[in-house]
């Protein structure tokens, strides 16, 4: 959010000219605990800037290998290794999110700035679009239906559509997916309304209404659909518990592609089996499988959401598409570049805020 503090950037500038003194040309050493391809795209094109070294993702080879990174590109980064590699002044995270990036670490530190990525907000508006109009014309019932011969769900049958034109849709959150979003959705004709933490938006045009989290129950009753595009923070986990499902209309939908911790996932399941509302679509979980478990985990270990028809279960793939991936490097590169040759960085994320 806007540049370098003006303490912190004393210190960068410090830094900067540090590192050009003592080890000449390619000064900057950057950790990358992904696969080899992304991590070689990014060497690519940062030859002669900076050292390019790989870990996998645990705390431990990140440490062994990357304790003295002055930067680290990874959507997580441990608080053990914020406060171990004492060299570390810059993460960028691969994505938006960085709720899985110890801020408090990084707050105590007080010499580290941590930027996120909005390049893949367009691909996730498509996709939120996607799961309410799945889930509104039942696509996905009526397909399974099909594959088993069965024809009962022609001319709507047993289970309408839900016409998108002339609703209203409550955006929680209008950052970057959030307008993308707004801006598909005007399409529609929708009457489209807004909460965010403060109240206030910069984007006023794309809305009729907006307001806080603490004044948002009018809105919640009026909404015929709910679309999350929030960053996960202390203030919006549980935002959508059971007294926000109570607010709900039994006929309106609700889509997540922001985090799974933002919904109460016990209060969801019940919306969803006592039919409190119609149906809901949801991209992002409260847990997720191991490498060795992605082929046999179900989308919750509490609850069994694969068995209700009203809900459309995607396994976190919003924000990933044939450019996203090759976007989110080619920012990141830039990033990197600016930091390296002492400009500010792109997304400097607010550490009060989370975002």
């Amino acid at each position: 959010m806007g540049g370098v503090p003006s303490l912190l950037f004393v210190s960068f500038n410090e830094y900067i000219n540090w590192c050009a003194n003592i080890v000449p040309g390619a000064c900057l050493k950057v950790l990358i605990p992904y696969d080899a391809y992304w991590v070689d795209l990014v060497r690519e094109r940062l030859d002669g800037i900076a050292e390019i070294i790989q870990s996998d993702r645990s705390v431990e080879s990140m440490l062994e290998v990357g304790r003295d990174a002055e930067v680290i590109v990874s959507g997580r980064v441990w608080g053990e290794f914020i406060r171990k590699a004492q060299r570390l002044k810059m993460i960028q995270a691969f994505g938006a999110g960085v709720d899985k990036i110890d801020l408090d670490a990084v707050a105590e530190r007080g010499d580290i700035i941590v930027c996120n990525s909005h390049v893949n907000a367009d691909e996730v508006a498509e996709y939120a679009i996607t799961l309410l109009l799945a889930a509104a014309k039942n696509l996905i019932i009526a397909d399974r239906a099909m594959r088993a011969f069965d024809w009962t769900h022609r001319w709507g049958g047993p289970s309408p559509a839900t016409e998108l034109r002339n609703k209203a849709c409550l955006l929680l959150g209008l950052g970057n997916i959030g307008t993308a979003i707004a801006r598909r959705l005007l399409a529609f004709n929708m009457t489209i309304n807004a909460v965010t933490y403060s109240g206030k938006t910069r984007h006023p045009d794309l809305v009729n209404e907006i307001t806080s989290y603490k004044s948002m129950r009018p809105l919640v009753s009026s909404a015929d659909f709910v679309i999350l595009a929030l960053p996960l923070t202390s203030r919006t986990k549980g935002l959508v518990n059971a007294e926000f499902f109570s607010f709900m209309r039994p006929s309106s939908i609700l889509v997540n592609v922001s985090r799974g911790p933002i919904i109460d996932e016990a209060a969801l399941y019940d919306a969803l089996v006592n039919h409190k509302i119609k149906a809901a679509a949801i991209d992002v979980w409260w847990e997720y499988p191991s490498a060795a478990e992605v082929t046999s985990t179900p989308p919750s270990q509490r609850f069994p959401f694969h068995e209700l028809d009203n809900i459309i279960v995607t396994p976190h793939r919003a924000a990933y598409s044939e450019n996203t991936l090759m976007d989110q490097v080619d920012f990141i590169v830039e990033n990197i570049r600016r930091f390296a040759t002492g400009s500010s960085p792109h997304n400097i994320i607010d550490l009060e805020k989370g975002y």
